[in-house]
């Protein structure tokens, strides 16, 4: 006989922010390949609380998908056990990301588990599994908020190991995007990429591929996406998703963008003969308008058809132009490749896996080709001239890309770096050194300007054919070798000492004649006065001549007049004397004439003095003469009046 033996167990308590997990101990076994048993009985046990109707109803043995909500529950410790799982928090910021340990396979091809509706965000596992739900990655995920989800859990009398649960929650960080930054993102489950695109199609309804079961439901690809994240907080299954945070693009004033799409329609043949067209029309406008400006300043060692040759298309790529297959990379907008349209300053949000922005500076710039220590420098050129010498040339090139044309130079040769390094080095080099060639070293140096003239002429032509605008191409400075510039400047100190003395002496010159200028204007009272006194020297000279030849006539007719008196009266005299002689005779008339000679000139005949003897001595006349004629030294008598009586004179 059976023995019913009554025990009293206590109720099992599932708290407020707990759930119960049921194991059932007996039942139908499980479905192979199963490891969480479905509810056959439809809840008719009451949350477990009627054993025998879950037998009855084909419960399943194991691990249940119905759980137990918080409250009391009278469980049969023998049929059931129970264990205990906190409910799934996901807090603010975070994003849960769910993995199904059970359920069927995945599709073929893909990474993710497709989405099952009204699992109620995993909380009704019984639906999640009878709906097809697949085991692995779930392409649904938990925002924040709380939910009672089939996880890991403990048994309620304790000691046992923790009881699997269906789902896994892994929390991750939110996709913040932060301010003046982009996300990209890059599917990594979808269906397969065309091979001929670079990035996926776009599609609609994914909410910022928030909601990866819209995004693979609509068709979205696997692989970089066109569509990009804005600054903001998403919550994105990282499963899915992968999210490349990059910075937003920043044109600066003095620059342009230039677009390389990698999306769009491929052009046709007719979009790139119609590029090949314009690029051709462009650069022969703008050779025109380099040939006008050159012919104006080359001399006669380059003629305008040495400048044309230049500016012809000679290169191979260049030539291809006529086919359409080289710088029709250019396109118009809403076609793959590099866009015709090129964008201003600003800031961009910019999908750089769609499109590559390539910044192209359209202010001037400088390459220098000196001993400098700045960027876009070269080491000068090293050339030989005509006449053997070695100089070295310091060069500097100013140029600058407009705006229109820089997509084309992109297309041509990729980038600034790119154009400096590959084209304008070689390019300039061999320039310098061609011209450098043709002519002597001193020649070279003394027609710097005309040699910088031909130089910059000859790189405007061809670098016109990279669509590169030059501003100027300057010559700063020429090295010659020390030797010649020795020989040179002793020359040119020569030349400059021979100035310095021809200067030196007109300097002297100079000074003399201000001398003079000075001493005339000084002196010029006295110069005048003397200038004026030769006027008046010549006019009494004149007076004096004229004077002269009057009194000399005046003389001469007196002469004249005086000698034919005085032979007048010679003759009568002459008659009177032939009288006179007649009456007193010859000795009587020479005694008249003497006598009356003697009167006319005053000739004395009485003495001063006369001493007579008288003493009867000898001596004493002479005595007496002495002593008259001391007396008369004394008195210094002179002879007066016409009978020579002398007169006493004043004592000195």
């Amino acid at each position: 006989p059976f023995e019913k033996v009554i025990r009293k167990f206590p109720l099992i308590e599932i708290g407020a922010d707990e759930m119960g997990i049921i194991e059932a101990i007996d039942g139908e076994p499980m479905p192979p390949g199963g490891i969480f048993a479905a509810d056959r009985a439809q809840n008719a046990h009451n949350n477990f609380q009627d054993p025998i109707a879950f037998i009855k109803r084909g419960g399943v043995k194991g691990i249940q998908l119905r759980t137990l909500p918080p409250g009391l529950w009278p469980i049969h410790p023998y049929l059931f056990r129970v264990s205990v799982t906190k409910t799934t928090v996901i807090p603010q910021g975070k994003v849960g990301i769910v993995t199904s340990a059970d359920g069927a396979q995945l599709d073929p091809g893909r990474l993710l588990a497709k989405s099952i509706d009204n699992h109620r965000n995993f909380q009704d596992a019984e639906r999640f599994i009878g709906a097809g739900g697949q085991k692995g990655p779930q392409v649904d995920i938990l925002t924040p908020g709380t939910y009672r989800i089939l996880t890991d859990s403990t048994p309620l009398e304790g000691g046992g190991e923790r009881k699997p649960g269906l789902f896994f929650v892994r929390l991750n960080d939110a996709t913040v995007i932060q301010e003046n930054q982009i996300g990209l993102v890059e599917a990594l489950d979808g269906a397969t990429l065309d091979p001929r695109d670079y990035v996926a199609t776009q599609v609609e309804g994914h909410d910022n591929f928030q909601d990866g079961n819209e995004f693979i439901g609509h068709g979205g690809q696997r692989g970089p996406q066109k569509d990009i994240l804005l600054p903001g907080t998403y919550y994105i299954n990282s499963m899915l998703f992968k999210i490349i945070p990059e910075s937003a693009k920043e044109v600066k004033p003095g620059e342009v963008a230039v677009i390389v799409s990698n999306v769009g329609k491929d052009p046709s043949e007719e979009v790139r003969r119609a590029m090949a067209a314009k690029i051709r029309e462009r650069l022969e406008r703008e050779e025109q308008q380099q040939v006008a400006l050159v012919a104006a300043r080359i001399d006669d060692k380059d003629t305008v058809a040495e400048i044309k040759q230049d500016l012809q298309l000679n290169d191979p790529a260049d030539r291809r132009l006529d086919q359409g297959a080289h710088e029709a990379y250019v396109v118009p907008a809403g076609f793959r490749g590099i866009q015709e349209t090129v964008v201003g300053p600003g800031r961009y949000y910019v999908n750089t896996l769609a499109v590559t922005p390539i910044v192209i500076p359209t202010t001037n710039q400088t390459v220098e080709w000196t001993s400098g220590e700045v960027a876009n420098t070269f080491n000068p050129f090293e050339v030989i001239s005509k006449d053997g010498f070695t100089m070295q040339l310091e060069v500097r090139v100013v140029f600058r890309i407009k705006p229109e044309d820089a997509p084309f130079m992109v297309a041509k040769i990729g980038s600034v770096d790119r154009l400096i390094q590959n084209v304008m080095h070689p390019l300039i080099d061999s320039i310098f050194r061609n011209q450098a060639s043709e002519s002597s070293a001193m020649a070279y140096l003394q027609n710097r300007h005309e040699e910088q003239e031909r130089a910059e002429a000859r790189v405007r032509a061809h670098l016109l054919k990279y669509h590169v605008d030059v501003v100027n191409v300057l010559i700063c400075h020429i090295h010659l070798p020390e030797d010649l510039m020795k020989t040179q400047t002793e020359k040119i100190l020569a030349e400059q000492k021979q100035h310095m003395f021809n200067a030196q002496r007109e300097a002297e010159e100079r000074r003399i004649q201000l001398e003079r200028t000075k001493a005339q204007a000084d002196n010029q009272v006295k110069l005048m006065e003397a200038t004026v006194g030769v006027e008046i020297a010549g006019k009494r000279s004149e007076q004096r001549k004229a004077e002269g030849e009057g009194e000399a006539s005046y003389i001469l007719a007196t002469g004249k007049a005086e000698a034919e008196k005085v032979r007048l009266m010679g003759e009568a005299q002459g008659v009177a004397y032939a009288e006179q002689v007649n009456a007193i005779g010859a000795q009587g008339v020479a005694l008249v004439e003497t006598l009356r000679v003697i009167g006319e000139k005053g000739v004395r005949i009485t003495p001063d003095v006369m001493s007579t003897g008288g003493t009867g001595d000898g001596a004493g006349g002479i005595g007496t003469l002495l002593l008259l004629n001391l007396f008369r030294d004394r008195l210094d008598l002179v002879p007066q009046g016409n009978n020579g009586a002398p007169v006493a004179s004043k004592q000195k």
